[in-house]
């Protein structure tokens, strides 16, 4: 797969073999299958695993699939108190388990995918769910919920902020080397909310090494680095990293990852110069017509404001369509689709919890704001010059919401 082509986390129903991490050493053949737990295991790894049970079972098609199916045994024993010794996973996940006591799930489904050359992972045991990650020294639990344990749900550390952006890069253009036209800040507080605040991309503020110029020239002027500094710096909030993409990626997101996209358009919109002809209201709109929803800004009747807020709406909108139609168990499969599509500096342990908390984040809990500026001048250049009243809209983000 290559994979400098491209936006969001918007993400394609395509039909892709999937290859496995450099670490193992069979094609992964299938996206879910059903896996069950036991006391006892063979003694050598194999690439099938019979039925444990009287139900009829999928046989797993991926060698270390019982690994999982041992490290999953492992950590219901220690939460019970069978063990002593603690499964792989994350310290935080560790912190919460006081050994008691319980009746755990048997059997579940797993989904396989691949990000960044490592394996990711979801498993659903009836109501439990683990996020795992294989990063060729074994898998390790990162994330979950476990209800059958009276344990809370873990999806990462929180509160999460990421920066999403949307490069101007045409097709075949460098996506690190071109304008971010598109600049978003996500919070997640791990609590079930979350906000969004849309940058002007013609904000004029201090690039990171390159004096005041609009926002949106950080990246070409010094690279990712740069531009994550320079939004650091304007917002005061510790970014955890960044997630972009370009035209054609951001297209091939949303109509091949997602297989379209049901989008709430607020008004009528034609737009010559976004290539935008979009009925007001509920519809599906493939790849193409969601790229030109988020361009159109000059028959709008405050520019590039109304743009910011539109392209929170439809970020929105890709969340809603994940929590109906894909859900957390489908995250591997759409970071595996994803991954030639967007650039990132998130690992997959990080991706995956992210995507996880979002879509476990409540459905209409995530607030979508954009900083408040007025339309200026700076010599002959058409700028944004942006409030003081927004340095209080990015500390309310802080927390990883907006508002109470």
């Amino acid at each position: 797969m290559y994979r400098r082509i491209s936006l969001l986390l918007v993400l394609t129903v395509l039909a892709a073999a999937c290859t496995s991490p450099e670490a193992e050493t069979t094609t992964i053949r299938e996206t879910s299958t059903t896996i069950t737990t036991s006391t006892t295991f063979p003694p050598t790894t194999t690439t099938s695993v019979p039925p444990t049970t009287t139900t009829s079972i999928a046989p797993f098609t991926v060698e270390g699939a019982p690994k999982i199916e041992m490290l999953l045994n492992h950590f219901y024993r220690y939460a019970t108190g069978e063990v002593a010794d603690p499964p792989r996973m994350s310290e935080a996940i560790l912190a919460q388990i006081k050994p008691a006591p319980a009746k755990t799930p048997r059997s579940g489904v797993l989904s396989f995918g691949v990000f960044k050359k490592q394996g990711v992972a979801t498993v659903q045991m009836a109501e439990d769910i683990f996020l795992l990650v294989n990063n060729g020294e074994g898998w390790r639990i990162v994330g979950g919920k476990w209800p059958s344990l009276s344990l809370p749900a873990h999806w990462g550390p929180s509160p999460r902020l990421v920066a999403v952006v949307g490069t101007d890069a045409r097709p075949n253009e460098e996506v690190l080397a071109t304008r971010t036209d598109s600049i978003h800040f996500v919070g997640l507080d791990g609590k079930g909310h979350g906000g969004i605040i849309g940058i002007p991309r013609d904000s004029w503020v201090s690039i990171a090494g390159g004096g005041r110029s609009k926002i949106n020239n950080a990246l070409p002027w010094g690279g990712p680095e740069a531009m994550m500094e320079t939004f650091e710096d304007l917002s005061g909030l510790p970014l955890e990293g960044y997630v972009m993409t370009g035209f054609a990626g951001f297209e091939a997101l949303i109509g091949r990852v997602l297989g379209g996209l049901h989008l709430k358009v607020p008004y009528a919109m034609r737009d010559q110069a976004a290539k935008a002809d979009l009925s007001a209201g509920a519809q599906i709109v493939d790849g193409e017509q969601a790229l030109a929803f988020t361009r159109t800004r000059k028959s709008l009747p405050n520019g590039d404001f109304d743009r910011s807020e539109n392209q929170g709406l439809l970020m929105l909108d890709v969340v809603r369509n994940l929590q109906r139609q894909q859900g957390i168990m489908q995250v591997p499969r759409l970071l595996d689709l994803a991954e030639p599509f967007i650039v990132t500096d998130l690992g997959p342990a990080q991706l995956l919890t992210f995507a996880a908390q979002t879509i476990a984040t409540k459905k209409d809990a995530i607030s979508n704001v954009v900083v408040p500026g007025s339309a200026g001048w700076a010599g002959s250049a058409s700028v944004v010059y942006l409030s003081d009243s927004a340095s209080e809209v990015f500390a309310d983000l802080a927390d990883g919401r907006l508002g109470n």
